[in-house]
């Protein structure tokens, strides 16, 4: 029973993927933009061209499908700092831009480590 709560407290905090589309015309020609966090992120917003597309995920993958090709801003929001840059999207294939994010801290970061000793005691004990 124990070892279920405990899959079950993990599974609730997991990060999920997220897909997004970019309002486009129709007759604009569109692709995909991927962003590829190096860790889960809390409260991550993206906004594409002053649009925003994702508010207040926890995620480390985004796909924004609908993209216009040619030059996009993107701002994203990621564990309380932010980042902008100007990509080049092409229509051959999606555009994919790994980014670092800083490390949630606070109570989630404190968490994570308490919860991380106590599975590594736990699985210590199960093995000696």
């Amino acid at each position: 029973m124990r070892c279920v709560l405990v899959i079950i407290a993990m599974l609730v905090g997991c990060a999920h993927d997220v897909r997004a589309r970019f309002p486009a015309r129709p007759e604009e020609s569109t692709s995909s933009i991927v962003l590829l966090l190096s860790d889960a992120a809390n409260g991550v917003s993206v906004a594409v061209n002053g649009i925003l597309v994702v508010e207040g995920e926890h995620t480390s993958r985004i796909v924004i499908d609908g993209v216009p090709v040619g030059a996009a801003e993107i701002v994203m929001a990621a564990n309380g700092s932010e980042k902008a840059m100007r990509v080049a999207v092409s229509s051959e294939h999606a555009t994919t831009i790994p980014l670092g994010v800083p490390d949630g801290g606070g109570p989630a970061g404190f968490l994570k480590t308490v919860m991380t000793s106590l599975i590594t005691i736990l699985v210590y004990a199960l093995v000696n």
